[in-house]
């Protein structure tokens, strides 16, 4: 036999298995999905080598393999991870690893595996092709071993082709997934445009959530005044989350929460550990401006499927963005309150500016002058001059406890009262004892007025007053001599049934009459000083020297208080009354 009839069973045989392994090849290769590819090479492989039991791993990660395709295996094989310690680049009988090159050896020899076949696609193992025995007991031959290896590298490059294809998919799936949850972003966002209802901007978010996500249970907690107050909610058991959220160390964690949770039983923080009985399973924060100020709560998708990272991602960007469409809604409306606080206080300014004199009776014997500047839109400062029988006419000034609206209403209080008291003509101590009885019945504790009142008839040029607890008005003479007027009892409304105690003076022409309120004497500079009483008589003895007119007096007594608070705002209201006899006069003249 010559040597070419040798070697020619031996090119057949090569021939045979070319030829296999190029239509092994094209048949792999015309697949892209890696099940698939797998299979056909399980099943070419066990056809051919006669065996029974086969599986295909694909790379997960380093070192760690899944299972993908299994022939006459157990089914819950397929949920099993391999790990080998280092690769094979040639197939390996398994009985010759040890534990450390392999540690699922003893389980794989279990399963009646005996050869591990790497596949490998440039320089790496992207899978291993896992055999049993022969049906006919025997051992793999090398020629055999040889082929394994051709139709593993084979397979390689169509696994790793199928695995970059199923990349390709799952990220164009990403993309469109995104480019669809940018288009709902931006459908809502136009919708949140649309609307300042705070309860409409709630309904949005519930309802895109809804199509979105399609969780069985949400609830929605928004912080206000303090607390997490529950806004919209379909959650059966939300009565027992709201009373959780109302505990101020829940509210605090929840406030210092800035990332999305997924709740998941084997890994849950244990600070949220308590809303996993409810069913939460995702915990949003809704924030604006770096701060939480609601609270998101899903329950489990309708779908069964699990919260992923790009769903956690889209609920943050969603929820982030309506509440920047609440705070906005919430600013809106404070701007309305504000507006409509600002129109009726500026009713209520008018109607008090109508409450205080708007001229002054004038003769050549008296001067009569006052003025008011609140140190908001309405104040709690008085004065009055009322016209009486026989050409008398009364002096009043009064400071209201506090300031603003509530102030100014109780002003209002003491300026009807005291005009209806006066039309009774009874004496003035009766007059002031009734008036601190109805301040008394129309306020609380905390709410009173001091106030100076006073009759003067020109006829005599005597004064009769009652000082109920105010700054003692000054009367300064011709000679710079300086007198107070503090006769008189407890300030009005602090209890009720008062004797108040009548003053009595006589001026003389000349004569000069200051009442202020506590803005006055109360104004501080930038060094934290007062304006004092010292101040203010040395302006009424400067008046007094010079002979200026009352609203002179008052126009200096104004650009002094701006000059010495210069740099503070006006804390308090600032009122003056005056009253000035001619010195040209003579006593009892009318």
């Amino acid at each position: 036999m010559t040597e070419f009839q040798v070697e020619a069973p031996k090119l057949d045989h090569r021939s045979v298995e070319l030829r296999s392994l190029i239509e092994t090849s094209q048949i792999l290769n015309a697949s892209l999905d890696v099940n698939n590819v797998l299979n056909n090479c399980l099943l070419t492989i066990m056809g051919r080598m006669v065996i029974s039991r086969a599986m295909a791993l694909v790379a997960a990660e380093e070192n760690h393999f899944v299972v993908k395709v299994i022939k006459s295996l157990p089914q819950d094989v397929e949920l099993t991870q391999f790990n080998f310690a280092c690769e094979f680049r040639t197939p390996v009988i398994l009985h010759e690893m040890n534990d450390q090159q392999c540690r699922s050896r003893s389980f794989l020899l279990s399963l009646g595996i005996e050869l591990l076949i790497p596949m490998m696609s440039r320089d790496r193992m992207v899978g291993v092709i896992c055999l049993g025995g022969k049906m006919t007991g025997e051992s793999f031959t090398n020629r055999e071993l040889e082929f394994l290896n051709s139709m593993s590298n084979i397979a390689a490059t169509a696994v790793e082709n199928a695995l970059n294809f199923q990349k390709l998919e799952a990220l164009n799936r990403r993309l469109d997934k995104k480019v669809q949850e940018l288009n709902t972003l931006f459908d809502v966002g136009k919708e949140l445009n649309a609307t300042l209802d705070k309860q409409h901007i709630l309904s949005i978010l519930q309802f895109t959530i809804l199509g979105e996500m399609a969780a069985n249970k949400m609830i929605i907690f928004i912080f206000e005044n303090g607390r997490f107050n529950l806004k919209i909610s379909n959650w059966p058991e939300d009565d027992k989350i709201e009373i959780a959220m109302m505990r101020p160390a829940v509210g605090e964690l929840f406030l210092a929460q800035k990332e999305p949770i997924h709740l998941r039983d084997e890994d849950c923080p244990r600070r949220f550990r308590y809303f996993l009985k409810f069913g939460v399973k995702v915990i949003v924060p809704m924030r604006i401006q770096d701060a939480t100020q609601g609270v998101l709560f899903l329950g489990s998708k309708l779908s069964g499927f699990s919260y992923l990272g790009e769903d956690l991602e889209f609920l943050s960007t969603l929820s982030n963005r309506v509440m920047i469409s609440w705070e906005n809604a919430r600013l809106f409306e404070e701007t309305l309150e504000k507006h409509r606080m600002d129109e009726e206080i500026a009713i209520a300014k008018e109607i008090q500016q109508r409450l205080l004199p708007r001229s002054f009776p004038q003769s050549d014997q008296v001067e009569l002058f006052g003025l008011n500047l609140p140190s908001r839109q309405v104040g709690g400062d008085y004065y009055d001059v009322i016209p009486l029988a026989g050409h008398r006419f009364a002096l009043a000034i009064g400071d209201v406890s506090g300031k603003g609206v509530g102030a100014s209403l109780l002003m209002s209080t003491l300026h009807a009262g005291l005009h209806t008291l006066i039309q009774s003509q009874a004496p003035i101590s009766e007059v002031i004892g009734r008036l601190n009885d109805l301040i008394y019945q129309n306020t609380n504790y905390d709410k009173f007025i001091t106030f100076f009142y006073a009759e003067f008839d020109p006829s005599s040029f005597t004064l009769d007053f009652v000082n109920a607890g105010h700054i003692p008005p000054y009367v300064c003479h011709r000679d710079g001599s300086l007198s107070t007027l503090d006769v008189g009892g407890l300030i009005l409304g602090m209890m009720p049934n008062i004797s108040y105690e009548v003053g009595h003076v006589t001026l003389q022409a000349g004569d000069l009459l200051i009442a202020v309120t506590d803005g006055v004497t109360e104004a501080f500079n930038v060094s934290d000083e007062m304006f004092d009483d010292e101040r203010l008589k040395n302006l009424i003895l400067d008046a007094q020297r010079d002979d200026v007119s009352l609203k002179k007096f008052a126009e200096h007594l104004i650009l002094s208080l701006q000059d010495f608070s210069k740099g503070m705002p006006q804390a308090d209201d600032i009122t003056f009354l005056g009253l000035k006899l001619n010195s040209c006069i003579a006593h009892g003249s009318e």
